[in-house]
């Protein structure tokens, strides 16, 4: 049951792209929730932000409505409580619209929480979420800036030197190797499942770069790192740092991240079953892949800036070590840790080389990556 609160008086409109029939998105005023205040100034700021990013989407228009018996009826049904699935498609029926764009705001100490899903009015279910976390409401640049890039994720479309493509997103259905999915603004990577029976590996997905600064202090508000960047990778950051940082994650947008087990650690380095047998994450040529002592002059680097491995996910040789669920052996004081990383030799980074440290350690070379239960 989804509780639905009055439509922003703007419908968004896609025209046929992609082969696709044209479609459109209803936008609703934010829902504040939480014990934080949020100051009207704020909710007028947002909604005008979302609206704007909606339509800088290429291929997307924004009208207003002129009906006001429409937007009547449509109100009255809204106010009328909580909302399922038949009104849902008979709201989207007067409306005209094929999605409903909601999202909620909430205060935490001094940071703005912006959540939003997607919901099809076909069938009632949320298609795409996301959310954003904004810490000055009146850096309207800014703000801007990050609602567009909320509009990119939950419309499914990635942007680069502006080219809009159609990415995949949902972590349910039929899924194919290397396949993104990105409902929370960190992107994964679908990795296929091998053999059958007590021992099979099920598919799963894994983040495609490194956790990097911005996305740990956007859930933790800090920034342990040593070496300082918005796009380096996390590091200092200790096993049982990592579980704080996944429990708030999850808190925050209801799923259930988590560390790769080592076995799929390897499995996704190896490049899966598109596997060529490389030495290294991708090739056999480190420098091809990997920031490690004789190339990465000293300091971690940008995550992705090296070649991908076979499933197109970066990073899995150097730069940072890698925390896994596992412990090491059977002694349980030591987790593993992969990959190698920028000070350590090109034997470090072999897809096949273990290491181990205690829970509690923290270093300038070690970091972390996610992995999700693709079920």
């Amino acid at each position: 049951m989804i509780k639905f609160f009055l439509i922003m008086t703007v419908i968004v409109s896609l025209n046929t792209v992609y082969g696709q029939q044209n479609k459109e998105v209803a936008v609703l005023q934010p829902r504040v929730i939480g014990k934080g205040e949020v100051s009207t100034n704020d909710k007028l700021i947002i909604s005008s932000s979302m609206k704007k990013a909606f339509t800088q989407v290429d291929g997307y228009e924004a009208y207003s409505r002129t009906s006001q018996s429409l937007i009547a009826a449509e109100q009255a049904f809204q106010l009328s409580g909580a909302v399922d699935d038949r009104q849902i498609k008979e709201i989207g029926r007067q409306t005209g619209v094929a999605y409903i764009c909601v999202f909620t705001l909430s205060k935490e100490k001094n940071e703005l929480v912006v959540n939003s899903e997607i919901i099809n009015v076909v069938t009632g279910k949320i298609d795409n979420s996301d959310f954003i976390v904004l810490l000055n409401v009146n850096d309207r640049e800014n703000v801007t800036k990050q609602c567009q890039e909320l509009a990119y994720n939950l419309l499914g479309v990635s942007h680069t030197s502006g080219v809009n493509t159609i990415k995949k997103t949902s972590s349910s259905g039929t899924k194919r190797n290397g396949e993104i999915w990105n409902p929370d603004g960190i992107e994964m990577v679908y990795v296929e499942g091998k053999g059958s029976g007590i021992m099979a590996t099920p598919g799963f997905y894994i983040g495609k770069f490194e956790v990097t600064q911005e996305q740990w202090q956007a859930i933790m508000g800090s920034n342990p790192s040593n070496f300082k960047g918005s796009n380096l990778p996390v590091e200092n950051v200790s096993w049982n740092d990592v579980q704080e940082f996944i429990n708030k994650l999850n808190a925050r947008t209801g799923r259930n991240y988590r560390l790769p087990t080592e076995a799929e650690w390897e499995y996704a380095a190896r490049g899966g079953n598109l596997t060529k047998g490389y030495e290294y994450s991708g090739s056999n040529s480190v420098n091809d892949v990997a920031w490690y002592t004789e190339n990465s002059g000293s300091s971690t680097k940008t995550v992705g800036t090296k070649k991908p491995n076979e499933l197109g996910i970066y990073d899995m040789s150097g730069n940072v070590w890698e925390w896994c669920q596992d412990w090491y052996d059977s002694s349980n004081q030591y987790r593993v840790i992969r990959g190698g990383s920028w000070n350590r030799g090109a034997a470090y980074g072999r897809v096949s080389y273990r290491h181990d440290t205690t829970p509690s350690y923290r270093s300038n070379n070690l970091g972390f990556r996610l992995a999700f239960s693709s079920e």
